[in-house]
């Protein structure tokens, strides 16, 4: 659970920064949004939300509570 709620908020982060971006027109900004660091950590994000939710399901497959 803790890797879904860890991508999400890496992700949304991410998504705010574009959005941030777009709204002040800000080049500094751009650049950043558009480097290779940030795009690495996207990835990452995609990594922790796949990885929690394949950790959901199987704690839901195999039963158990914990």
């Amino acid at each position: 659970m803790y890797f879904l709620l860890a991508g999400v908020a890496l992700l949304s982060t991410i998504l705010g920064l574009f959005w941030l971006k777009d709204r002040l027109e800000n080049p500094v900004l751009a650049r950043i949004a558009f480097s290779e660091p940030v795009a690495r950590l996207a990835v990452i994000a995609a990594a922790f939300i796949v990885l929690g939710l394949l950790l959901i399901l199987s704690k839901l497959i195999s039963g158990g509570s914990g």
